[in-house]
C-alpha cells in the first residue's frame, strides 16, 4: 500500500504549489448578466443569510485547489503527485518556461510572425521548419501567406469592422543543455493535446544558449470560440509541458516561485529589453525613488514583512510534509523528508524587488538612479553591466591620456619628446587601451557578436541624438 499524505497536509501543500486565485468580475469571456429584479435580489439575500455547513464549503474549495496543484484522481494518486513535485523541487530540477510573447492583428501581422519564427529570408542554412497543426511542414512563403490569410478570414467571420487579435504567440523554453529534438517533440505533443480544436504553428530555435519553441495559435477555434488565456491557463500549460518533457526522459518541473523558496521578481519583458539596450527602464527609477523615500523616512519596507509572512507559511507547509514523510515506513519517503529538510534550511531570506535591484545592480548606468538605489543598500556596488562598465573605463582611460598628454606638452613644447616625458602611467594607460580594444570571445558570459551589436546600437543612438540636436535637417 502506497504512502498517503493526510488531507490537511495536501491542502497546505496545494496552497504552496498552486498559483493564488484572482476572481475578477467580467473576465470569464461570457456575456454580461442582466440586472436582477427585486424578487430575485430578495431570494439571493435570503439564500445568503441561510445557515451553511462550513466543512462542506471548505472541502469543495480544498478539492479544487488540490486538483489545480496536483491533478485529479484518488487520494493515493494525488498524494503521489504531491510527493513527486516536492521531491523535484527539493532537487531543484529545471523549471519550464511557458509565457505569452504577443498578439497578431491581421493577416499581414500573422505572416510577419510566421516569417520571424521560421527565419524566412535569413538564408537557406538559417531557415527552420514551420510545423502546423495539420501535420504539415512549411518552408515556402506562399504557403505561409495562404495560412495567415485563412486565419484572418476565419477570425473576422464576415465582420469587416472587427479589430480583435487574429493569433496569440507563446514561447516554450528550457535551460541550456536540454536536448533540442526531444524539446521540439514535447512541445508539438503538448500543442496537439492542449490546442486540439485550434490551428497552430510551431518552430524550434537553437540560435541561443537555451533551446526554445515558438508557438503561434489561432485565437478562434474550429467551433468559432475565442479564448483569452489567463494565469491559471498558463500554469496548466507549464504543468502539461513539463509532463511531456518527463515522458521523454528530460527532468522538468513546473512550480510557482514561492514553492521554490524564492520571491517572484515581477520583471516586465519591456524592462528587460530596455536594460539590454543599456538604458534605464521606468520601473528601475520608481524602485530607486521608493527606496530613497523609505531611507529618508527611517522606516522599514512593509513589503519585507509581507514576504516574511508568506515564506513562513511555505516553511510550515513543508515542515508538515516532512513530519509525515519521516514517519513513513518506506525508506524512499524518509530520504525525501531529509532532502526537504535540507531544502528549507537553504531557503534564501525574502527580499523586496527594490532591495534586490540595488544589490544585484539592476538599476542601470544612470548616476541618479544608482545613487538612489545605493542609499538603501548602504554599500557601494558596481551597478553597471559589463558593457557599460567597459565603456566607462574606456572613457576614463581616454580622459587620462588626454590629461597626461596636455601636461607633457606644457612641460616640453617639443612634440617629438612628448612620448618620452609622458611617464610610465601614460604608457600603462595606452597598454590598457590596446588591451580593451581587442574583442574577447566571451564577455561576462555573452558572445562577442552580442557585445558588438550592443555597441553598434549605442553608437547609432548617440549619432542620431547629435544629428537631431539642432532640429531635423531639410
Amino acid at each position: 500500500m502506497s504512502f498517503r499524505l493526510s488531507s490537511g497536509t495536501l491542502d497546505s501543500m496545494a496552497g504552496v504549489f498552486a498559483p493564488p486565485k484572482r476572481y475578477r468580475p467580467g473576465t470569464g469571456g461570457g456575456k454580461g448578466k442582466r440586472p436582477q429584479s427585486s424578487g430575485a435580489i430578495v431570494s439571493v439575500m435570503a439564500a445568503a443569510m441561510a445557515p451553511r455547513t462550513a466543512p462542506i464549503a471548505v472541502r469543495l474549495r480544498s478539492d479544487r485547489q488540490v486538483k489545480h496543484a496536483f491533478g485529479g484522481g484518488s487520494h493515493a494518486v494525488v498524494s503521489g503527485h504531491a510527493i513527486a513535485a516536492m521531491e523535484r523541487t527539493a532537487r531543484r530540477v529545471p523549471e519550464v518556461i511557458v509565457r505569452a510573447t504577443g498578439r497578431q492583428h491581421g493577416g499581414g501581422h500573422v505572416l510577419a510572425n510566421f516569417s520571424y519564427i521560421s527565419r524566412l529570408g535569413h538564408g537557406e542554412g538559417k531557415q527552420v521548419a514551420l510545423y502546423t497543426s495539420d501535420e504539415e511542414v512549411l518552408h515556402d512563403a506562399r504557403d505561409m501567406q495562404i495560412l495567415a490569410q485563412d486565419w484572418q478570414e476565419w477570425e473576422m467571420g464576415g465582420d469587416a469592422r472587427r479589430k480583435g487579435a487574429t493569433s496569440i504567440s507563446m514561447i516554450l523554453s528550457m535551460p541550456a543543455g536540454t536536448d533540442p529534438e526531444r524539446l521540439r517533440d514535447s512541445a508539438l505533443d503538448f500543442a496537439r493535446e492542449e490546442f486540439a480544436n485550434r490551428s497552430w504553428v510551431a518552430a524550434l530555435h537553437v540560435d541561443r544558449d537555451h533551446p526554445h519553441v515558438h508557438l503561434t495559435i489561432a485565437r478562434r477555434d474550429h467551433d468559432g470560440r475565442r479564448f483569452h488565456p489567463n494565469r491559471d491557463d498558463f500554469f496548466r500549460y507549464r504543468q502539461r509541458f513539463a509532463e511531456k518533457l518527463r515522458d521523454r526522459g528530460i527532468e522538468a518541473n513546473a512550480t510557482p516561485a514561492r514553492a521554490r523558496g524564492i520571491d517572484p521578481k515581477h520583471e516586465p519583458i519591456a524592462a528587460i529589453k530596455v536594460r539590454g539596450k543599456g538604458q534605464v527602464p521606468r520601473v528601475d527609477k520608481s524602485r530607486a525613488e521608493r527606496a530613497q523615500r523609505l531611507h529618508e523616512s527611517g522606516v522599514g519596507d512593509p513589503v519585507d514583512a509581507v514576504l516574511a509572512s508568506q515564506q513562513a507559511i511555505v516553511r510550515r507547509a513543508y515542515e508538515r510534509s516532512i513530519e509525515e514523510l519521516s514517519a513513513s515506513p518506506s525508506l524512499a519517503d524518509q530520504v525525501i523528508a531529509r532532502s526537504l529538510e535540507k531544502f528549507i534550511s537553504t531557503m534564501p531570506a525574502p527580499e523586496a524587488n527594490s532591495a534586490r535591484a540595488a544589490r544585484l545592480g539592476d538599476m542601470g548606468a544612470d548616476p541618479h538612479v544608482r545613487s538612489l538605489a545605493l542609499s538603501r543598500s548602504g554599500s557601494e556596488v558596481d551597478t553597471l553591466d559589463p558593457l557599460s562598465a567597459a565603456l566607462a573605463r574606456s572613457r576614463d582611460m581616454r580622459a587620462g591620456i588626454r590629461s597626461e598628454e596636455a601636461s607633457a606638452s606644457a612641460d616640453d613644447p617639443n612634440p617629438a619628446d612628448r612620448k618620452r616625458h609622458a611617464g610610465p602611467d601614460l604608457e600603462r594607460l595606452r597598454a590598457l587601451m590596446e588591451q580593451a580594444n581587442q574583442p574577447p570571445d566571451q564577455v561576462a558570459g555573452k558572445p562577442a557578436e552580442e557585445m558588438l551589436r550592443r555597441v553598434q546600437e549605442r553608437d547609432r543612438e548617440q549619432r542620431d541624438r547629435s544629428r537631431n540636436r539642432d532640429g531635423p535637417e531639410r
